[in-house]
């Protein structure tokens, strides 16, 4: 997986149809992987994440259903929680981005 520096390289990444990371800030992570299916996925580490993230991230899941349809909420082997949404054509990629670090509470 090749890892990128900043929003543009990620983009073209993406476009390309290539695996890549983003480093958002230390802890937070952007992974798109192409295959077998287009994934985006916001992974936070959980020494970079405050004690109530989870709840709080489950809460908005449930309470905005609508705005963040689609996106899935998991906790990995490791304590990372990853919050993941499955890119379609018709997707904006940016827009995506948006909703998946409003949800995770990342600036």
């Amino acid at each position: 997986m090749m890892q990128v520096e900043g929003i543009a390289a990620f983009m073209r990444a993406w476009q390309q149809g290539e695996a890549c990371c983003w480093a958002l800030q230390p802890g937070n992570a952007l992974i798109f992987a192409p295959l077998p299916a287009p994934v985006l996925t916001l992974r936070i580490l959980p020494g970079s994440r405050r004690d109530d993230l989870v709840r709080q991230v489950l809460t908005w899941r449930f309470q905005h259903s609508d705005r963040y349809e689609g996106c899935y909420i998991s906790m990995d082997a490791d304590g990372a929680l990853s919050l993941i949404c499955f890119p379609t054509d018709d997707d904006d990629p940016h827009d995506l981005i948006t909703t998946l670090c409003a949800l995770g509470d990342v600036r």
